[in-house]
């Protein structure tokens, strides 16, 4: 075929699925505009406080002295706790936290204040549910630097009524301390942390889905046969012609997700926006290749295969548990999922800025040739079915 007639098949391919978007399945064309917003909307909601602060605990005040009510309103006017309920016993306070009404408790022993007056060491004991990990270490942080501000008051309170000067006896209190610099997220903002890998996971499946149902169901009609010695002789004609409609569209979501993300959100944008939208629109390629390779490959199992393929991309992309951290067959599968680059772009460019030494140039770059070399396999293998087809009708 000459490149004019690339063009007018490619063309001809283009055309016919805008007709079959917007006359035969009309549906399917909401579908890809409405869905979008549904699923950005649900997963901002989960998020709509991005800090976390006021987490349920309760006490168990057994010396009920001045000292010890001193103590529990400084732990109350931590930010990041919120004393509920002051429980009788253990018994109580255990029913609480397997409840999941509280989050933490808080032990004064009886003889708390006698040993503090004593100046013997007397000990608080914190029991803090850490199975959500976040939580449990707001919940620790809290406790522990309220008890430690109390501790320190009196140690110089102390000091100064044995005629310690107040100079000396802070220094003596503190005679080292640690200057903290948070370079980024200095806030714990659950946004960022979050919803940078949930809404471009859910929006790639959501590109994968889509692109399944495009090219499965004309496969699945009758009208595929009438175009299938095209699709023999041109290919990459029909696969381009065929995803372009469906590329637009998703190009118009990945923007979409940019104005939730840097807009509504208020997430930082250190460094510019230009290689964040080249990036996205690298991740819907390469999301659209994934979804045209398991339709192809996979043709009885595809959409169950998109649910395996998808459901652990959030996991390995080193979001929720690092990289680094992983197991060398887990950090170098890793590496085969978009999400793991596209996040690493957002990171780079909107949190951290960017800089001659990150890996954005790259991570763009992997992004094409992965989706490239999907491209390329799924082409081929459409057209060995088309070919294999036309033989068998001979």
């Amino acid at each position: 075929m000459t490149i004019s007639e690339y063009f007018r098949t490619i063309k001809y391919f283009f055309e016919r699925e805008w007709h079959f978007l917007l006359h035969t399945r009309r549906k399917l064309f909401y579908f890809i505009l409405i869905t979008p917003v549904i699923l950005f909307t649900v997963l901002i909601g989960v998020f709509a406080n991005p800090v976390i602060r006021e987490i349920p605990i309760a006490v168990i005040d057994e010396d009920n002295s001045a000292l010890s009510l001193e103590l529990t309103s400084i732990i109350q006017a931590s930010p990041y706790v919120n004393i509920i309920e002051k429980v009788p016993n253990m018994k109580v306070a255990e029913k609480l936290i397997r409840g999941g009404k509280i989050y933490g408790i808080v032990l004064i022993p009886e003889d708390f204040s006698k040993r503090a007056l004593g100046y013997k060491g007397a000990e608080v004991v914190l029991y803090y549910n850490n199975e959500l990990f976040i939580v449990g270490s707001l919940v620790n942080k809290g406790v522990f630097s309220a008890v430690k501000d109390y501790s320190d008051f009196h140690n110089k309170k102390y000091m100064m009524s044995h005629g310690v000067p107040a100079y000396d006896a802070d220094f003596q209190v503190h005679p080292v301390n640690i200057g903290e610099k948070i370079l980024f997220n200095p806030y714990l903002n659950y946004q960022y942390f979050f919803v940078f890998g949930l809404i471009p996971a859910a929006f790639q499946l959501f590109v994968i889905c889509v692109v399944l149902y495009g090219v499965l169901y004309e496969e699945r009609s009758r009208k595929y046969l009438d175009i299938i010695d095209m699709v023999n002789k041109a290919p990459f004609s029909y696969t381009f012609g065929k995803l372009l409609p469906y590329a637009v569209l998703f190009a118009f979501s990945g923007m979409f997700m940019l104005f939730v993300l840097f807009v509504y959100i208020k997430v930082p944008m250190v460094s510019g926006y230009w290689k964040i939208i080249i990036a996205t629109m690298m991740y819907v390629y390469v999301s659209m290749a994934a979804g045209l390779f398991i339709a192809v490959i996979l043709r009885p199992l595809a959409f169950s295969a998109a649910a395996v393929y998808a459901a652990p991309t959030f996991a390995y992309a080193g979001i929720s548990f690092p990289q680094v951290a992983m197991p060398k067959y887990a950090y170098y599968l890793s590496e085969f999922f978009p999400l793991t680059h596209y996040h690493r772009v957002l990171v780079n460019e909107a949190i951290r800025g960017s800089a001659p030494y990150n890996s954005t140039g790259s991570e763009i770059l992997y992004l094409f040739l992965l989706g490239t070399f999907v491209f390329a396999v799924s082409i081929i293998v459409i057209k060995l079915y088309s070919h294999i087809y036309l033989r068998r009708q001979v």
